[in-house]
């Protein structure tokens, strides 16, 4: 990430010419660099600030249709690259075609998780409904209660946390405790969501990375400004700076104010997934 005295976000949303029209604002935006020339730096200093691990939670927020999947999926395969990281994808909807572009075994069950360092975690069922809902309740609820037990360091993904949280209250403690202590056991998580309501507010509290792309309608967008930081600072930026035609999004370290508009402009290819499980090697 470029150095945060390069990207003076303090001065986003702000008056910055006398001569304006009345009620003009002009804000001075982040810098525009796309992803290939930024994503070493970003897995780089990603969890591993001053080259120590320290966990960090990422959430990406935006509409369907703007390419948060792609992004999610991209970080995930770069950090598997340069660090070999330990990656549990939880589905709780058919998996698309771009998760599956990852080339990650389909698991189940704990079993399947333990064997493979990098997953998706699908339970698949023929059931639907009520029975559908309480299957995947009791395989997510014992996911995470086995996966605190195991206090291995991986990272935790939710395609969409929402649906996760809505399988019931044990789940959503589940969640909440993940949010507040897995830093603590060395687990980063990685949740992704189309409105920024709707989900406990510990989601936006506890990440010190969110990915913004341009929201739905100003409704969202203010929601998705004030997560940020400041309604002020950043519904203009959300609102009117970001092509969605290019699926522009804002990356922004909540903790040094380091932001960047960027977008993905590289390829997704399926990679080898590691044989050592689990609990063997690396972090």
């Amino acid at each position: 990430m470029p150095p945060a005295e390069a990207v003076d976000v303090t001065q986003a949303g702000t008056e910055v010419e006398p001569s304006a029209p009345a009620g003009a604002r002009i804000v001075q935006e982040p810098p525009r660099i796309p992803w290939s020339q930024l994503c070493l730096s970003f897995i780089k200093v990603w969890g591993y600030r001053d080259g120590y691990f320290d966990p960090e939670h990422l959430e990406i927020l935006g509409p369907s249709g703007v390419g948060k999947t792609y992004f999610e999926a991209t970080i995930l395969q770069q950090r598997v690259r340069l660090r070999d990281s330990r990656v549990i994808f939880v589905a709780t909807k058919p998996v698309d075609e771009t998760i599956l572009k990852l080339g990650w075994p389909i698991v189940s069950d704990w079993k399947g998780v333990k064997k493979n360092r990098q997953v998706i975690f699908w339970p698949r069922t023929n059931k639907v409904g009520e029975e559908h809902e309480a299957l995947m309740e009791i395989a997510i609820r014992q996911l995470l209660d086995r996966l605190w037990k195991a206090k291995v360091k991986a990272i935790l993904v939710f395609d969409e946390i929402a649906t996760s949280e809505d399988l019931g209250t044990p789940v959503k403690i589940r969640i909440k405790r993940f949010w507040r202590e897995a830093r603590s056991v060395g687990i980063t998580i990685v949740a992704m969501k189309q409105r920024p309501q709707g989900v406990q507010r510990d989601m936006h509290s506890e990440t010190a990375w969110i990915a913004a792309f341009k929201p739905k309608d100003e409704d969202d967008g203010a929601r998705v400004a004030e997560v940020m930081g400041s309604r002020r600072q950043w519904l203009p930026i959300l609102m009117d700076s970001l092509d969605r035609k290019k699926r522009e999004f804002v990356l922004l370290h909540s903790v040094t104010g380091e932001a960047v508009i960027t977008w993905v402009d590289m390829p997704l290819k399926p990679a080898a997934p590691k044989a050592r499980g689990l609990y063997k090697g690396g972090s």
